[in-house]
């Protein structure tokens, strides 16, 4: 069984607000598993991305773009 996370728990740990949460799904960036509920695994490899992109900045994308070819 997949851990999920509550919506609220989600935005917690991506560190963002609930609008852009909602953005998050709408560009579907993220994808409910339940009624506001996400798939974990989903959830920590986003989190992992936007605190790489945090601390690294172009350079993140840059290496992103790299590794798409």
């Amino acid at each position: 069984m997949k851990r999920t996370l509550s919506f609220q728990q989600a935005a917690q740990r991506l560190n963002v607000r609930p609008q852009t949460l909602y953005g998050f799904v709408a560009k579907k960036r993220l994808h409910y598993v339940g009624v506001e509920l996400f798939d974990a695994q989903e959830v920590e490899k986003l989190a992992l991305l936007m605190d790489k992109l945090r601390t690294n900045g172009i350079a993140t994308l840059v290496e992103i773009s790299g590794q798409e070819k």
